[in-house]
């Protein structure tokens, strides 16, 4: 009726007020494969509820060891009060998703700013707008719920599915009226909206280009996919309106699920979503639901951060125990094996927030030696952002040191308080 209608159209209206280019510039997405995050947490129960029984070391999956690890599947497969439950889900995960789940995008507000408008509030609807201070983010305001569209869904991608893999190709989600590439659902009253001249102008030239998906001329809605590589057959079809900035590994993943014709071989779903404000929301890792008795479902979702890291190093044998020394608690984002141009490599990795930190191996100081301030952008996007030294992100360590020197000395250190550090 017309009192419905009126209360959809003012909600609405109340969940997009803040949603701007200044506001909103950049977004991100929590990708779920295959049931991870469901397994991982039936894990996490299993071993805070059976603590006592099988002698873990600690009632935190977390903080168990390799070989704690891999008993935990023999043991649950053997325990009467768990066995189905865990058959349920086809087994159980004893460690995080290994590519993590986050993908961060920049969003070309000055390019497709409908479209923009659009993502973002899909994005942010049900979740907090983070602000340069994080007073939103820290906030004891209940979070309202997703307001509710024409089609009767929640306007948001959260628990939305990836409907559409299509290896060398594109990722395609954001139907999260019937999840199979069919529906859709715009925030500007349902309606679908035009495209955007100056989006349609831009090339699908490289791999992680966000662009609008459609059903033909001016049919946007809220469905959008991701670039694997060229896609020069989408080129003035599909409005851009993004680009990734980091989480190519989750994208690297994804892409591994794919099918020919598009069905995803496993099970793909965005668990979380909302706005990326830089220095401020965790860039990557993975949600652990931790055991909680007083919490209503018994869990409490934690996003637990490794963070981003660019390695310049002499070699790829160099290279390669770096790896080994960081990836199980860190994101590897790029490696610059001693090569010209690394200074600037560096500079625009920082500048575009496509990395936390950077570490240099000793021998390749002399090639970031020119970098002695953080851009501009990071002093001006949070308050944190003025008291980072250039030293609290290029860190200089070997492999064996380059763990506790991310840990102790970058500006991550500061985000104790606040975030959930792997291993910590």
């Amino acid at each position: 009726t017309e009192e419905i209608q009126l209360y959809k159209a003012v909600n609405r209206n109340m969940s997009n007020q803040k949603v701007n280019s200044q506001t909103c510039a950049y977004a991100y997405l929590d990708f779920d494969i295959n049931a991870h995050r469901q397994k991982f947490s039936t894990a996490a129960a299993f071993v805070d509820a059976t603590d006592t029984r099988y002698g873990h070391s600690s009632k935190d999956l977390l903080c168990l060891g390799g070989s704690e690890l891999s008993r935990l599947g023999e043991l649950i497969d053997n325990d009467h009060e768990w066995s189905d439950r865990a058959r349920g889900l086809g087994g159980i995960e004893v460690r995080p998703q290994k590519s993590g789940s986050r993908i961060v995008v920049k969003l070309y507000w000055d390019v497709a700013p409908l479209a923009c408008e659009n993502f973002a509030t899909l994005c942010l609807n049900g979740g907090k707008l983070p602000s340069a201070d994080n007073e939103d983010i820290k906030s004891s305001k209940k979070v309202k719920p997703a307001p509710m569209g024409e089609s009767g869904k929640p306007l948001s991608y959260r628990n939305s599915t990836v409907h559409r893999i299509v290896p060398g190709f594109i990722v395609q989600a954001g139907d999260f009226v019937f999840g199979n590439g069919s529906g859709g659902e715009s925030i500007y009253n349902g309606k679908k909206f035009k495209d955007e001249r100056a989006g349609l102008a831009l090339k699908h030239d490289r791999r992680g280009i966000l662009s609008m998906g459609n059903s033909g001329k001016n049919s946007n809605t809220s469905q959008f996919f991701f670039t694997f590589n060229k896609a020069p057959q989408c080129d003035g079809k599909h409005v851009i309106f993004g680009e990734i900035i980091s989480g190519y590994e989750v994208l690297d993943a994804l892409e591994e699920v794919g099918s020919k014709d598009g069905t995803p071989s496993s099970a793909v779903t965005i668990t979380d979503c909302g706005i990326y404000r830089p220095l401020e929301t965790p860039s990557a890792g993975f949600w652990f639901d931790k055991p909680d008795a007083d919490s209503f479902g018994g869990t409490t979702p934690v996003f637990v951060v490794q963070p981003r890291v660019a390695l310049v190093v002499p070699s790829q044998a160099a290279e390669a125990k770096f790896v080994s020394a960081l990836e199980e608690r860190c994101s590897i984002c790029a490696s610059l094996v001693d090569e010209g141009g690394t200074a600037q490599k560096v500079a625009e990795l920082i500048e575009r927030f496509s990395v936390d930190v950077v570490v240099v191996a000793p021998a390749c100081c002399a090639l970031v030696d020119g970098i002695v301030e953080p851009p501009t952008l990071w002093i001006e996007t949070s308050s944190i952002g003025s008291e980072i030294g250039i030293s609290e992100i290029i860190l200089k360590a070997k492999p064996i040191e380059a763990l506790s020197v991310i840990e102790s000395m970058s500006w991550i250190a500061r985000k104790r308080g606040e975030w959930k550090l792997h291993g910590l």
